[in-house]
């Protein structure tokens, strides 16, 4: 039986991985940004910048995720983590709301973020480096469970 896009598993989880990585530095740059407009510090242009790549790099990659899921799902989970490390298959799952949740924070985030005034109130620029630096950590928590169950059995790996 095949799966759907399994002979493209190994490439799609190379770009999955890259975006992945685009995906945590554009939050990363996004927290930091809005923790320092939150400080006092004029960032609006790097809070304009972030605002765009971070959400498009999390997109991207849970695309790209998506398009994985049934190959992982078949190949991956059922066949082999279900039986040998089950806890694994628990973390894969918590990764995956991890990273859910990430993209609704980021997103909001980022458009709170464009929204700032260039001089906001310190409230204003607080809530949106709450929101920027909760979507940042769920998204660094994801890659690491994601890479920590890709290290144990990738997609597309026999």
């Amino acid at each position: 039986m095949r799966v759907l896009f399994e002979d493209s598993a190994r490439p799609l989880l190379i770009a999955h991985a890259v975006l992945g990585f685009a995906a945590v530095f554009a939050a990363t740059h996004h927290a930091v940004a809005s923790l320092l407009a939150a400080a006092g510090r004029p960032v609006r242009g790097q809070l304009q910048r972030f605002g765009w790549i971070a959400p498009a790099a999390i997109l991207a990659q849970a695309l790209f995720g998506l398009a994985l899921y049934p190959a992982y799902r078949v190949r991956v989970r059922f066949a082999d983590l279900e039986q040998t490390a089950p806890r694994v298959v628990q973390l894969f799952d918590l990764k995956e709301h991890f990273a859910a949740l990430a993209l609704a924070l980021v997103v909001g985030a980022s458009l709170a973020g464009r929204a700032l005034p260039p001089k906001p109130a310190i409230a204003e620029a607080r809530s949106v480096a709450a929101l920027s630096a909760g979507g940042a950590a769920l998204v660094w928590a994801a890659a690491l469970i994601g890479l920590y169950v890709t290290a144990r059995h990738p997609v597309g790996a026999p």
